[in-house]
């Protein structure tokens, strides 16, 4: 969770670190660029107005199309470096560029990647681009894309409280980011809170003189609650859990931590909002689990942050449950199905609705943990260009959203003092045996390009390799 008002002190530390420079500034629409941050929900002060169109997000900064352009000879002599690193982790050289581990004889890698010219959205060249592969949370970008088509850049999860009688309903809609306590419209994390809705509702409960009520759970929108069978069989308990419709700070066991979650998220958040009606003087009992009955009349509500502002979170920090919600909300709101499959429908309709290969998001989920997940990195390069490019405005918030190298997110520590940093804005993607790497470059001489790498069917202790190759090329990129 980040406020405005960090903002400069991020800008001054990122010039000092060097390396990162014009491209801080690009970040922080400060100087030209395609790098730009999302605008956040702030509180204006007493008399000021800003007029917001109904989709108004910040929108990806001008490419230079007068820049040079990139030869496919020169791309396609890096992909063949890339190809030849993640395989062996040696350089054309003969130097051995990865630090990490000692690199095996051969790694068995599999590797993937396009790379496109984003002004003109032709291919400059690919390696493998048309073969589906385990792309990890590159998946993510499609979650993105997804939510946003469906629902909207604007869009708000609502948290509600209904009642019929004394009996009292707690009804989630897909925010997992709610506040145990008071909500915080400046922030992501915590804009709405359970402590605020719980007051709202203890109001209304004493104008219909109750002061005692029974208190049920309702998270029937999101339909089956159960993890994908994958996970399981994985054990990644630490960083899954059942896709829930709320949740507090994503259902997280420590604050101070981005994995581990309590047992039942939704029961936790239910327990919580009983606890703080407790404190508003109203009686609640043990919380009971039952679908909201259709005469319930609202009593009360709070809003979470608006959806791009939740896919800035999402694809900054690769959120893992973030992204289900994404394409869960999705499917309950286009009608393929509160559940996994659902979610893929509607993931694949909306690919097919921008005249993308929808067939080719073979996945099982859209988070990108499950092995068996599948994906042609010509898919995600040519998704991450439609954004990029500008012309549909509802994508806009998925490129503004990728973390920026050097500078934040899940690149805030790769290509420090090299060439891409604050170059690059790309979504990441690490699994048992896959690394990928999903969106935009800025050459030296200021053409941008749209790319997509993935690694994959590597051997066991070869992941330090396939991300330095992945990083050695996209820097490469970043050279020319």
């Amino acid at each position: 969770m980040r406020k405005s008002v960090l903002l400069p002190l991020i800008l001054l530390l990122g010039l000092l670190l060097g390396g990162v420079g014009y491209g801080v500034m690009d970040a922080y629409n400060l100087v030209p660029g395609v790098l730009t941050l999302e605008n956040r929900s702030v509180d204006l002060p007493e008399g000021v107005q800003l007029e917001v169109a109904e989709t108004a997000v910040a929108a990806p900064k001008g490419i230079d199309k007068s820049a040079r352009e990139v030869t496919t000879t020169q791309v396609q002599n890096l992909l063949a470096e890339l190809e030849k690193q993640a395989q062996s982790g040696v350089s054309s050289g003969g130097q051995n560029e990865q630090n990490i581990e000692q690199p095996p004889v051969n790694t068995g890698a599999r590797v993937g990647a396009v790379v496109i010219d984003t002004v003109s959205g032709k291919t400059v060249a690919q390696l493998n681009g048309e073969q589906a592969m385990t792309p990890a949370s590159s998946s993510k970008v499609v979650a993105a894309a997804t939510a946003l088509h469906t629902l909207g850049p604007q869009y708000r999860f609502t948290t509600s409280a209904h009642l019929t009688g004394e009996k009292l309903y707690l009804r989630g809609n897909g925010d997992q980011l709610l506040s145990s306590g008071a909500g915080d419209s400046a922030a992501i994390t915590g804009h709405a809170g359970l402590g605020d809705l719980a007051a709202e509702t203890a109001n209304k409960l004493k104008q219909k003189k109750l002061t005692s009520v029974r208190l049920f759970l309702d998270e029937t929108v999101f339909g089956e609650q159960a993890e994908l069978p994958n996970w399981v069989e994985q054990a990644n308990t630490q960083y899954e859990t059942k896709p829930v419709p709320l949740a507090i700070r994503n259902g997280l066991a420590h604050p101070e931590l981005t994995y581990g979650y309590v047992e039942d998220p939704a029961l936790a958040a239910a327990q919580e909002f009983a606890a703080r009606l407790k404190e508003q003087g109203i009686e609640v009992g043990e919380v009971a689990r039952a679908k909201t009955p259709k005469g319930a009349a609202k009593v009360a509500q709070v809003k979470s942050a608006t959806l791009h502002e939740v896919t800035h979170d999402t694809l900054k920090e690769s959120n893992n449950m973030l992204a289900e919600v994404l394409c869960r909300a999705s499917a309950v709101k286009a009608g393929t199905g509160a559940n996994f499959p659902g979610e893929i429908k509607v993931a694949q309709k909306v690919l097919g609705e921008m005249k993308l290969e929808g067939a080719d998001f073979q996945n099982q989920d859209c988070s990108g943990l499950s092995t068996e997940n599948k994906i042609k990195p010509e898919l995600l390069a040519s998704l991450t260009q439609r954004a990029a490019h500008g012309a549909d405005q509802q994508l806009r918030p998925l490129v503004s959203s990728l973390p920026v190298g050097a500078l934040d997110g899940t690149l805030h520590d790769r290509y420090l003092g090299k060439a891409a940093a604050g170059s690059v804005r790309a979504k990441t993607g690490s699994l048992q045996a896959a690394r990928s790497l999903t969106g935009l470059v800025t050459t030296k001489s200021g053409r941008t390009l749209t790319f997509c790498v993935i690694v994959d069917s590597f051997k066991d202790g070869s992941g330090g390799i396939a991300l330095t190759a992945i990083d050695n090329f996209v820097d490469g990129l970043a050279g020319l």
